[in-house]
């Protein structure tokens, strides 16, 4: 049920190397100070400049230990790796904060769940929302609230009231316990249809208006080009991006009319739409083969030229755009556009909690307020680091995707994306790189240049994201400013009775779905599978998260 969580951590880890702005022992001697106010005082002497806390260095030396997970994507000069790097020689030269990581996993979660059950916790660590949750009532994590409002510098603060959503959920009881990571911002969210241009422009196909026309353009491809008309794989989570149309909200939870929570995948506007996606299915117009066909397998057919419609994210230019660029020619290009509603207009997006991680501090560490330093200075980098610090300097930090590596010390603007999109459309128009203030609008500012001039397949990404005619975030933009969407009434950590269903409940869904959309099943269906739904946990997970959220 958090599924566009977890594809968005996809588009970050396929983006990851294009930035976007990117021993278990403890020492008992650093660890055995009392509350953070107290660490406050007992810290404030040894910094360099008492008067500037949010960046001021440390006389003596002050030691974080730390873990974190695995960044295959990071390359490293030679000598460095995740343990020892630009950054952590960064914090030593800067604040003389060394930071000791204890360990490195590809199973992250798994080890520190294990490290949570026999608390045997290194000082400051990256947790999700729910493992934030069990910290909290097993009186582990510190109670940060003074500790920010002293060292956290203005544009961290910024960070945390551009998303107060997202900051409230690092607290419990009006004390700050979990600094959430965030995100790079809401303009990430919304979805769209994607249509290949040559065969559009081939064709004299207009824009998109109505759900009747998506069909209509994909049964003209058909007869023009063969294959099938719309591209999606046997998880149903393309597809679903349509559902949108017919005012269906799958995979979220919402509002109803007297006020409980509702899953949106189990109500009748869904119905709806699989009964016309159905229709598609008889007319071949929905790939024939998608029930056997993963992420992968759906990709493949659009870089071999098989489709020219697919339903997918703001990303589509990373993956499949660069490989089909790079396969068919520029002219085989797809281009966003807005999903349209059964009843006019655009139909309104879904928007999703996007923090999925929180920096948290070990009970009785001495130095918390060190960890916001080092979350001071990420932000600065990121942020303000153009026209600041050398190239050569951000370059090191933040090229080869070091930026991604610095684990529990990292902070993201939720803004980011938003005001990127609007520098990088400023200087296309005015060519004056000098309102580019930070690296990620640099790179995308020259891949889109890059793209239109040589039609480097490598540069579709950024291209269609932020500086084609018909860009992504362009479309985006007007969704968020006109407020045209729905947001999750999830926001924040699952209840434990939700998540203890994994994905069974989902699986029952899909499975179901599937056969309504293949015809074996008719429409009616539909009311089985969501009792199946109901009896195997649904009305059990939708009672836990109305009680969560005190509905």
């Amino acid at each position: 049920m958090a599924k566009k969580m977890t594809r968005f951590i996809l588009f970050l880890c396929i983006t990851s190397a294009l930035l976007t702005a990117c021993s278990n022992a403890v020492n008992s001697n650093n660890n055995s100070a009392g509350t953070g106010s107290s660490g406050n005082k007992a810290t404030a002497a040894n910094e360099v400049d008492p008067a500037n806390p949010a960046f001021s260095a440390y006389k003596e030396p002050v030691t974080i230990h730390t873990v974190t997970s695995e960044y295959s994507s990071a390359k490293y000069p030679k000598g460095d790796d995740i343990t020892n790097n630009v950054w952590t020689r960064r914090y030593k030269e800067k604040f003389n904060v060394e930071v000791v990581t204890d360990w490195v996993s590809d199973e992250y979660d798994t080890k520190l769940n294990l490290a949570i059950s026999s608390n045997d916790l290194p000082d400051v660590f990256r947790v999700n929302a729910s493992q934030l949750q069990q910290l909290i009532e097993a009186d582990m994590v510190m109670d940060l609230s003074e500790v920010f409002d002293t060292y956290a510098s203005e544009r961290l603060k910024g960070y945390m009231e551009a998303d107060p959503d997202s900051s409230e959920s690092g607290k419990k009881d009006g004390k700050l316990y979990g600094i959430p990571q965030l995100h790079w911002g809401l303009i990430d969210q919304p979805d769209f249809v994607w249509i290949r241009n040559d065969w559009k422009e081939e064709l004299g196909i207009e824009d998109p208006k109505s759900v009747d026309d998506i069909k209509n353009i994909a049964l003209k491809f058909m007869e023009k080009h063969g294959g099938y008309g719309i591209a999606v794989d046997q998880t149903l989570d393309y597809l679903n991006l349509l559902a949108v149309a017919w005012n269906a909200h799958p995979d979220m939870w919402i509002e109803d009319g007297s006020g409980k929570l509702v899953y949106g995948s189990v109500q009748p506007e869904m119905k709806d739409a699989l009964a016309e996606w159905a229709e598609w299915y008889k007319q071949g117009i929905i790939d024939p083969e998608f029930p056997i066909k993963d992420f992968s397998a759906m990709n493949a057919d659009v870089v071999a030229g098989k489709v020219g419609v697919q339903p997918y994210f703001q990303w589509w230019g990373y993956n499949p755009g660069v490989d089909t660029v790079s396969n068919l020619g520029k002219d085989a290009i797809f281009y966003p556009y807005a999903i349209p509603s059964v009843d006019g207009g655009e139909a309104k997006q879904s928007i999703f909690f996007a923090n999925g991680n929180y920096t948290v501090v070990k009970k009785g560490f001495k130095h918390p307020e060190a960890v916001f330093k080092l979350l001071n200075d990420y932000a600065y980098i990121v942020d303000e680091g153009v026209g600041k610090e050398s190239k050569e300097t951000l370059s090191a930090l933040l090229d080869n995707d070091i930026a991604h590596v610095v684990g529990a010390f990292r902070v993201l603007n939720p803004n980011s994306d938003y005001e990127q999109f609007e520098a990088v459309t400023a200087t296309l128009q005015s060519k004056d790189i000098s309102d580019l203030t930070t690296a990620g609008m640099l790179q995308k500012y020259n891949n889109s240049v890059k793209f239109m001039t040589d039609a480097t397949p490598g540069a579709v990404g950024d291209f269609l994201q932020q500086g084609a005619p018909k860009s992504a975030y362009g479309l985006a933009k007007q969704t968020l400013d006109n407020q045209n969407y729905i947001k999750t009434a999830l926001w924040g950590a699952t209840p434990e009775a939700l998540a203890s269903y994994g994905t069974t409940l989902d699986d029952i869904l899909t499975e179901g779905f599937t056969k309504i959309i293949m015809g074996n099943e008719n429409i009616d269906y539909f009311d089985t599978v969501i009792k199946n739904w109901q009896t195997a946990g649904g009305d059990a997970a939708t009672e836990a998260v109305n009680e969560a959220y005190g509905k």
